[in-house]
Order: structure tokens, then sequence, then C-alpha cells
């Protein structure tokens, strides 16, 4: 079996990733939108809504990735550690901004929690190891991209649901 057979067995699970991050990516729209009254005024808890979007819109770019037909390792796992790095550094810039962007008005605690359940760390990093071992001829580099995946989109809804349940009264 040629690298890009084993990877077109991953279509089907890049788009079941894909729909949900995207359908995902609606109901963090939605839930900004209900809070924005809350959301708006805070630098922090706007970054941490814009870490929840990068969330899965890397779980998003990571299926379009796996999607691509006949794609060899190599190329494959050069894109996922672009993919992997670029989420990272957005993670770190957003983190940074927030941070420096808690006002004291009660938004950080709230803050703190988005930033203890979002995966964003975890998210980034696996997808680089992920990346590195695919492009080392590593197959099982692609059962390592599962966990970065489903700790993207779980993280990402329950940063959703704290965004529209927890903010203000």
């Amino acid at each position: 079996m040629h690298d890009y057979e084993l990877v077109q067995d991953w279509v089907a699970f890049a788009t079941v990733a894909g729909a949900a991050a995207a359908s995902l990516t609606g109901l963090l729209f939605v839930a900004v939108s209900i809070r924005i009254d809350v959301i708006a005024p805070s630098p922090e808890l706007r970054n941490r809504a814009a870490q929840t979007l990068l969330l899965f819109g890397t779980v998003v770019v990571i299926s379009i990735v796996l999607a691509i037909p006949s794609q060899a390792d190599g190329p494959l796992g050069a894109e996922l550690v672009a993919v992997g790095v670029m989420a990272g550094a957005g993670m770190l810039a957003l983190d940074h901004r927030a941070r420096s962007g808690a006002d004291g008005s009660g938004a950080e605690t709230i803050g703190h929690v988005l930033d203890v359940i979002a995966p964003n760390s975890v998210t980034s990093v696996l997808v680089l190891v992920s990346g590195a071992l695919i492009a080392a001829g590593v197959h099982a580099g692609l059962y390592v991209l599962v966990v970065p995946i489903i700790a993207a989109l779980v993280g990402g809804v329950a940063s959703a649901w704290l965004l529209l349940t927890r903010t203000g009264a």
C-alpha cells in the first residue's frame, strides 16, 4: 500500500471532523452574539473567544489537508507541522493579549476557566508531533492526530458553553 492510499483511508474521519468543527464555529458565533454585551468590552473574553475560534479553525484546516487526494506522507507531514506551528503561534499571541487585557472586572475568572479547559497547547503540540511523525514515515502519526482533534472539539464546545452561560448576569 502506498503512503497516499493509507492517508486516503482517513478521508471519512477528516470529513466528520471538519463538518463538526465548521458547525461548532457557528455555535461559537451564536454564543458570542448572545453575550456580546459582556464579551465585546472585555479584551480578555474577546481573545479567549478568538482562541476557541482558532481551535475550531485548526480542525477545519487539518481536515482539508487530510482530504487532499493522492498526497504522500512527506507533504502531509510538512503541512501538519506548519498547521501546528501557526496554531501554536496564534494561541500564544491570543493568550498574551488576553492576559494583558485582564481589567479586574471579574472577566478574568471566566477567562481563567477558559484558559484551563481549552486545550490550546495540547492541540498545537500534538498536531506538530503528528506532522513530524508522518513526515518521517511513521504511520502512527495519523493516530496521534486524533487526540488534538478531539481535544480541540471538546475544549471548544466547553469554551463556547462557558462564554454563553458564565459571562455576566
